[in-house]
């Protein structure tokens, strides 16, 4: 039987029909979801979509094609590996043959795969002392960490991610957007960015009120102008990136 390469990702990958997985979360929660939602927003890659690729951001739709035409999980199951999977890797410790070991190599081996020679005629002992040391040189990442900064992915995550705080960064840049005349603190009331005002507070707009009002305008402000550089970044192919 043909042995398939395992195709990983840095982020866990979106579950549409189970809620939980090792490897995965629910799609609502996934960080390729809201990658794909900022991209959304970025006007300039709209704009290239409705021309059917045409347009200053051609070079990214060549890869991404048209998310306006299409949910997200039609969308994922046709490009999210070919974007965002790391090489492909083995999914346990094989002796390989000629056509596995030439297939490896072409398709792009994963930097946390290795390939051994082990001469069968040497004493058992010897072959585990020279794969101890092998291991001991090559297994530099330790175990937990995040793969962020050594992934090979076509499009790698930019930084170590919050996707909750992302999340609430769209719901208020979404709220400002479909509501211009809304305060900033009456964003924040909504969205809940920081703690809400009483209803006694509302009534009395005292001093505890207005200075919670002013907390609350400058934590909106803040997840706004990140909103808008995460987006600009995005059309980049850059995520998840604010500066």
């Amino acid at each position: 039987m043909r042995r398939e390469w395992a195709r990983n990702f840095v982020g866990k990958h979106p579950l549409f029909r189970k809620t939980h997985s090792d490897n995965g979360v629910p799609w609502q929660q996934n960080i390729y979801y809201l990658w794909w939602e900022y991209l959304r927003r970025h006007e300039g890659y709209r704009k290239t979509c409705e021309k059917g690729g045409k347009g200053a951001y051609a070079k990214l739709y060549a890869d991404f094609g048209n998310i306006h035409d299409c949910d997200f999980k039609t969308w994922w199951r046709a490009n999210g590996v070919r974007l965002f999977a790391e090489p492909p890797s083995p999914v346990g410790v094989w002796a390989l043959s000629n056509e596995e070991t030439l297939e490896l190599i072409e398709q792009g081996r994963d930097d946390n795969t290795l390939i051994v020679a082990i001469p069968l005629d040497y004493k058992r002992r010897s072959i585990m002392q020279g794969i101890n040391r092998i291991l001991t040189e090559s297994q530099t990442r330790k175990r937990g960490e995040k793969r962020i900064k050594t992934s090979k992915a076509p499009y790698p995550l930019a930084q170590a991610f919050d996707v909750m705080a992302l999340k609430v960064t769209l719901e208020c840049y979404d709220l400002r957007k479909a509501n211009p005349n809304m305060t900033l603190w009456q964003i924040a009331q909504k969205v809940g960015v920081s703690d809400r005002l009483t209803a006694a507070e509302l009534a009395s707009n005292d001093a505890t009120a207005k200075d919670k009002k002013y907390s609350m305008t400058a934590g909106v402000s803040r997840k706004l102008r990140n909103a808008a550089a995460i987006i600009d970044n995005v059309g980049r192919g850059v995520f998840a990136k604010a500066g």
